[in-house]
């Protein structure tokens, strides 16, 4: 009886320690969140420099690739191949990060604190009209992130094109994980946002009240 019983014991034992252990075995990794991030002060022009006067910057719309109006991150493992992260992701709406940083550095750039995120109020008069149409937003952990977009500058009452443009743009990833790589991609919407001021800059040239 007394060997039954510590047998009996033994397996509730080892059953209490196998349904443990298949517990800690089957937990998913907690999810890793990453942002795009303003440009730093030291990428940015001279305000003496600048032409335009505090402009009125309204931007938007913006149009994302299906592929990468997501909330987790996608790489590139080769040219037709993408990888969509597990535990990776977005914090918050990847669309609304990307555009609101955007804004940031076109507003330090020009500079100017007149930016409106489309869509604004119709009384709201707007300079120029930064409208993007991004193509392509990911990279290659430890190797390149890549933005392809196209984008206009309007301006005027009746938001004539001033610019139409491409921007293909490679930012090399200094690191091997995806904090590296998102941190390309802030430097890569960066050169965007230098290419989209200094269009804004030439228009100013051209409109010398602005």
């Amino acid at each position: 009886m007394r060997e039954t019983s510590f047998f009996r014991s033994l397996l509730t034992i080892a059953a209490i320690a196998f349904i443990l252990l298949a517990g800690c075995l089957g937990k998913s990794p907690s999810p890793r969140f990453y942002t795009l991030t303003p440009m730093s002060d030291h990428q940015a022009v001279s305000k003496s420099e600048s032409t335009a006067r505090n402009p009125s910057v309204g931007i938007g719309p913006v149009k994302l690739a299906d592929y990468v109006d997501q909330s987790k991150l996608v790489t590139r493992t080769s040219d037709n191949r993408m990888t969509v992260a597990d535990f990776d992701q977005w914090a918050g709406t990847f669309g609304d990060n990307l555009t609101h940083v955007l804004a940031e550095n076109i507003g330090f750039l020009v500079p100017t604190d007149r930016i409106y995120i489309y869509p604004w109020r119709r009384s709201v008069p707007i300079d120029y009209q930064v409208v993007l149409d991004v193509v392509r937003f990911d990279g290659e952990l430890g190797k390149d992130a890549w933005l392809v977009a196209r984008w206009s500058l309007l301006g005027g009452e009746d938001k004539q094109p001033l610019t139409v443009s491409r921007a293909s743009i490679r930012e090399p990833v200094t690191g091997s994980g995806y904090t590296a790589l998102v941190a390309a991609q802030s430097q890569a919407l960066a050169k965007l946002s230098h290419e989209i001021v200094e269009a804004i800059q030439a228009a100013s040239r051209k409109q010398p009240g602005k």
